[in-house]
């Protein structure tokens, strides 16, 4: 599946925030994904990029377990901007600047595929019921959901 990461924002975007880059102002409260998941990696790979450092970001330090938590820390008025999945800004009546699509893979080693499980979780994964499902998270595509691919497939 492919989904949207980006900012999570008071409705209106009242600070203006656009880009990794606002997150160094220092009117911008923060919150932050724990050390660790995916998300956090990714949010400091795109600041490396842009050269954000993490001490220039006012609230890096604080952290939430979920894309949903982080949304309603903003939500309670106690941080400014997030880094998640649209999904949980939209749960939480955020706006939502898209920055990077992300796409999710479900690795599994080649022999597993023909137990009678993994063979009924493929199943599922394809079928047109759960396609349907994850294609009405907002910021998620399930089109390719259940392609079998190489790593060499996957990743060139």
């Amino acid at each position: 599946a492919v989904r949207e990461q980006g900012l999570f924002v008071n409705p209106g975007n009242p600070l203006g925030v656009q880009s990794i880059a606002d997150l160094a102002r220092h009117n911008v409260r923060f919150v932050n994904r724990q050390a660790g998941s995916g998300t956090r990696m990714l949010l400091e790979l795109m600041m490396a990029q842009q050269s954000v450092l993490p001490s220039q970001v006012s609230g890096f330090e604080n952290t939430e377990f979920t894309h949903s938590a982080v949304a309603a820390f903003i939500a309670s008025g106690m941080a400014d901007v997030g880094f998640g999945v649209q999904t949980a800004a939209e749960r939480f009546s955020l706006d939502f600047i898209p920055l990077v699509r992300e796409r999710y893979f479900f690795a599994v080693n080649s022999e597993a595929l023909e137990q009678p499980q993994m063979k009924q979780l493929v199943s599922v994964l394809r079928s047109a019921s759960f396609r349907e499902a994850v294609d009405h998270l907002p910021g998620y595509d399930a089109s390719d959901t259940g392609k079998i691919l190489t790593l060499t497939e996957a990743f060139g």
